[in-house]
């Protein structure tokens, strides 16, 4: 049917089909030709156009929308980066202690070495 590879990707197709297709168009392996490909239309997308946009504007692309998600809800790193299971236990000078103060070899904790204990299973994992 003449479909290129950017074809596909401009259509927001997932990336393995792509690869595959691209796999197919090079090797001419027709063992990849019994594949489908879904060409979905907004609201929908996915493999097979399984998931659906509810909240869409029809002038808008999924890459629009998932912008504009962002832009209205602006990223607040100061309620991620805090380590949130020691805030109970330790007494630390900052307002938060961060993923990277937690097994570093240093104490951060006032009242106790809590922000140090079980970091051999972090190792081992």
């Amino acid at each position: 049917m003449s479909i290129r590879i950017e074809d596909l990707y401009s259509w927001s197709a997932p990336i393995d089909i792509i690869e595959q297709y691209e796999i197919y168009f090079e090797t001419k392996n027709f063992l990849l030709a019994e594949q489908k490909f879904y060409n979905c239309t907004l609201p929908r997308f996915g493999s097979m156009c399984q998931y659906e946009l509810y909240l869409y504007h029809k002038s808008y692309s999924l890459y629009e929308i998932i912008h504009n998600y962002y832009r209205w809800y602006s990223y607040k790193p100061s309620n991620i980066t805090c380590y949130q299971q020691l805030k109970h236990n330790c007494d630390f000078s900052s307002i938060c202690l961060s993923w990277t103060e937690i097994c570093n070899g240093i104490v951060d904790c006032f009242n106790g070495e809590y922000d140090e204990e079980h970091c051999w299973q972090l190792e081992i994992n």
